[in-house]
């Protein structure tokens, strides 16, 4: 696992079998979800065909942090994986979106910076 704290996200890049484990992933996800961030992006791009414990704890935690409100955001998701979470009722589907970039868009747009007047 890698983990970057940015200035408006917690990012967390889940890599190789580490993250099937359903335990492991909630560890590392409330460990994020207490960062003080609004949101919180996985780069799920070397995470393949997940188990079905890992998709229930996404829709868990996406229920959990849309509480706190926190944004929680999937990004690099295979086909198959992508269409795992959207079996997820519809409360508990976390955004997935294409890339970190489009994430970091989409944050940059959902929480924009104030502009400073030069004088």
């Amino acid at each position: 696992m890698y983990r970057e704290i940015l200035p408006e996200s917690y990012l967390l890049i889940l890599t190789g079998s580490y993250f099937t484990e359903a335990q492991t992933l909630q560890r590392a996800l409330r460990r994020a979800g207490g960062s003080g961030k609004p949101n919180i992006w996985l780069d799920c791009s070397e995470l393949h065909h997940p188990p079905t414990a890992v998709i229930e704890l996404l829709g868990q935690f996406c229920v959990q942090m849309q509480r706190r409100g926190i944004q929680l955001i999937l990004c690099h998701l295979e086909e198959d994986f992508q269409q795992a979470v959207q079996q997820l009722p519809t409360a508990s589907q976390p955004l997935m979106l294409g890339t970190l970039l489009d994430a970091a868009l989409y944050c940059r747009n959902l929480h924009p910076r104030p502009l400073h007047s030069v004088a």
